[in-house]
């Protein structure tokens, strides 16, 4: 049996600390008792219940469909500012304006946001959703693409000695050797949108509800009925995380293929 070190044993505690509320997290979702510490046997009828949750189906809905536009709106926007930068050269300009963002109170982001579409005299809906998460989530995607689409290769300098036009250089050279990077871009704008809460609380219109807002909406008031105990509040939290982790799985998969092939090229 290995020898347990203090630097071991810490790292024990902080894998406990990361884990062990998600173990019991998932644990309490298969309880059938809808209560916290009462256990009643496993059952998975809170996941059962999911299906004839109406208003559960309609913040699922808006989940997706606010997390897929913000994907598509700040990967463009991302991918867009890190070719201007390679080709303009101003970096230190451009990371000033996009580094910001990421190390900003959420909550101080999110009043000033809301701040400033009330002064616009916008009205507050799903668009300004998607609007307030796209306009943090570029600075993500910057970050993570930018790099990948700086540096310079050797097969784009080769496909402008033989006469490509920068366009096709850029949709069939450049794009493609920075796809895993502009997919980790959308895949980290997707999860960040789709799990998002306090940006969501503040630009949302009234009534509009997202599976984050639906969860803090039912723990506020718990047991008031079986859709508010602990157990399916649970589940639908489960629900959240396999689907953020689904789709970090897919961006692992698909990058790997695409650098995979990508190597194979460049051979």
């Amino acid at each position: 049996m290995p020898r347990v070190t203090p630097s071991r044993a810490a790292a024990y505690a902080i894998l406990a600390v990361m884990y062990l509320p998600i173990a019991l997290l998932a644990l309490q979702s298969v309880n059938s008792s809808p209560y916290i510490g009462v256990w009643e046997g496993l059952s998975l009828k809170w996941y059962g219940m999911m299906l004839g949750d109406e208003r559960l189906h309609t913040a699922a809905y808006n989940s997706l469909a606010i997390a897929a536009a913000s994907a598509v709106s700040s990967t463009l926007l991302g991918v867009a500012a890190g070719l201007a930068v390679r080709r303009q050269g101003k970096v230190g300009l451009v990371d000033a304006i996009m580094y910001p963002p990421l190390v900003l109170p959420e909550i101080a982001e999110a009043a000033a946001l809301l701040l400033f579409l009330t002064a616009l005299g916008v009205d507050l809906g799903l668009k300004t959703v998607v609007i307030g998460h796209t306009a943090f989530n570029i600075a993500y995607v910057y970050v993570v693409t930018a790099p990948a689409l700086q540096r310079s290769s050797s097969l784009e300098d080769a496909a402008r000695t033989l006469g490509a036009t920068p366009a096709r250089t850029l949709v069939t050279i450049t794009i493609p050797l920075a796809a895993p990077a502009i997919y980790a871009g959308f895949t980290l704008a997707f999860i960040l949108s789709f799990t998002d809460f306090i940006k969501t609380l503040f630009t949302r219109g009234p009534g509009i509800e997202t599976i984050p807002i639906l969860l803090w909406n039912r723990a506020r008031r718990p047991g008031l009925s079986e859709f508010s105990s602990f157990s399916y509040l649970a589940a639908i939290t489960m629900v959240l995380l396999a689907v953020s982790l689904a789709a970090a799985l897919a961006y692992v998969i698909l990058s790997t293929r695409l650098g995979g092939r990508r190597f194979r090229g460049d051979t």
